[in-house]
């Protein structure tokens, strides 16, 4: 009985085992589940909202823009039209076909400046010339949300730019929630970084880092000289990382309209990765600098406190903790923990006794 007795109770640990592994596992499908619909639900929240945007310059900006494109062309066409009557009829003098042209030429500038093709080619529309169109509209959007800003459009009306005000004001926090979470993302899914110990510890950490980094420029840069025909590699290169660091000057913008919503997604991905490329860079440096820190107090207390014969014993100490790691109960300690007990130690150590030198004086008369 009593073997049967135990039998049945191997039986129920075995079912409750069983039981408990399967409502864990289900608990963890359901936590994937819930913080992947975060992860996507926060992202599309920002390109709805990018989108929408978007679509909001453009009726606003785009009717302005055709509206002066016309006029402009219009003049242009008018000024050249009397120059050109007026040198074939020989109707005007020196001075006035001087004014003339100069003229046609202030028209041809401010043409030029808006966009409008100078000289005219027949069968371009004018709706062809304008900044303002859908896809463009989206993408200035996301610069301004990212902070980017290349500045190659620009809303010019007043009820544009209050627009650009409050859209910058809600998606710019909303923006760089998406990319936080991005970039938390990424670090948990990304290869940890090479952490060795000692010396060079912080110098590989952050040179594996950057190769990450330049290795994405470099994927993006060969993507970019597909799509813009008049860019070489080292162009696509450098907008690149002008963009991932958002300093944005402008002076390459991509033209090519049917990629901009693929553009905008990897602009955000690319902060994404690149806040936390420069995070993970940044912790190094700073874990590099508190380790030269205690190194310089450990030294320092080793001059001040320490006698020459036990100087060269501390040292040992010093270079040991520099390239060796200290090693307990299986457990490698941190670098920073190991410098840390090892001023522990010395501050702890007994100093010793100034040694007393007894001089006598004898005093005798004679």
């Amino acid at each position: 009985m009593g073997a049967k007795k135990e039998e049945d109770e191997g039986l129920i640990k075995v079912v409750r085992s069983s039981d408990s592994k399967e409502k864990e596992n289900k608990i963890g499908w359901k936590r994937r589940l819930k913080a992947a619909l975060n992860h996507s639900g926060l992202l599309l929240t920002l390109m709805i909202y990018t989108a929408v945007g978007g679509l909001v310059f453009c009726e606003l900006e785009y009717p302005v823009e055709l509206s002066r494109l016309k006029y402009l062309k219009s003049v242009v066409k008018l000024e050249r039209n009397q120059f050109i009557i007026s040198v074939q009829e020989n109707q005007c003098t020196d001075t006035n076909l001087s004014i003339r042209l100069k003229k046609y030429e202030l028209a041809v500038q401010e043409a030029a400046k808006s966009g409008v093709l100078v000289p005219f080619i027949e069968g371009v529309e004018t709706e062809s010339l304008t900044k303002w169109n859908n896809l463009q509209a989206v993408f200035f959007a996301s610069t301004v949300l990212t902070t980017i800003g290349y500045g190659n459009i620009t809303p010019v009306t007043t009820a544009g730019r209050w627009f650009c005000i409050l859209f910058a004001l809600v998606g710019i926090p909303l923006t760089l929630t998406v990319i936080a979470d991005l970039g938390r993302l990424m670090a948990s899914t990304l290869p940890n970084l090479p952490e060795a110990r000692g010396v060079w510890g912080s110098l590989l950490s952050a040179i594996g880092a950057l190769i990450l980094l330049v290795i994405y420029l470099a994927v993006g840069a060969a993507l970019f000289i597909t799509w813009e025909d008049e860019w070489n590699f080292f162009e696509a290169f450098y907008f690149c990382f002008i963009t991932m660091t958002t300093i944005g000057f402008g002076d390459l913008v991509p033209k090519t309209p049917k990629y901009m919503l693929l553009c905008t997604l990897y602009i955000l991905v690319g902060l994404g990765l690149t806040s936390t490329i420069i995070e993970l860079v940044r912790q190094q440096y700073a874990r590099s600098w508190k380790r030269i820190q205690a190194l310089a107090e450990t030294l320092g207390r080793i001059a001040a406190e320490q006698n020459a014969g036990d100087v060269q014993g501390e040292l040992r100490k010093v270079l040991a903790v520099l390239t060796l790691p200290k090693v307990k109960q299986g457990k490698t300690k941190d670098w920073e923990k190991a410098v840390k007990e090892l001023v522990k130690e010395i501050n702890n150590k007994p100093k010793p006794k100034p040694s007393v030198v007894q001089i006598i004086i004898y005093e005798s008369s004679v």
